[in-house]
């Protein structure tokens, strides 16, 4: 990183390389940058502690333990502070990650189920909440990696 906290281009590189395959080790994001591997660990521990890296993670596919129907669940709140509602819908085992968002929708939720009678039952379940005045879902179709 330059002093003026931007990255260079070698670090640019080395992130794209890292979102791509990020177990690839350090030897060899090495041998792809024309670094050696010290440099290269040096780069990531200076990049993880200036909180450019928040951390590494495995995408996986379909497991039994991961249900393989996902949908985008937006929901409205009438009442503030959102916090509680929020807390309530991250505790959903279905959750997979929650999105508090500005505009029409205060937030969005990607769920997993096991099929659209759990989805159309879920959406029932949150539309119970209190402070809850509208849940709607979208199905996802297919999931791009970015």
């Amino acid at each position: 990183m330059r002093n003026d906290g931007k990255l260079d281009p070698t670090n640019r590189r080395l992130l794209t390389l890292l979102k791509e395959h990020g177990r690839t080790g350090a030897s060899e994001l090495g041998r792809q940058l024309g670094l050696s591997r010290t440099a290269v660990q040096d780069r990531m521990r200076r990049l993880e502690e200036a909180g450019v890296i928040l951390g590494y993670t495995a995408v996986v596919s379909v497991t039994e333990d991961r249900p393989p129907f996902a949908a985008l669940v937006s929901i409205n709140i009438a009442e503030r502070p959102c916090a509680p509602v929020l807390a309530h819908l991250q505790a959903l085992p279905e959750v997979e990650r929650l999105f508090s968002v500005a505009g029409p929708t205060d937030a969005v939720i990607l769920v997993r189920v096991a099929d659209t009678q759990a989805l159309s039952a879920l959406v029932d379940r949150i539309s119970a909440i209190e402070h809850v005045s509208k849940a709607t879902a979208a199905v996802v179709l297919e999931e791009y990696q970015g």
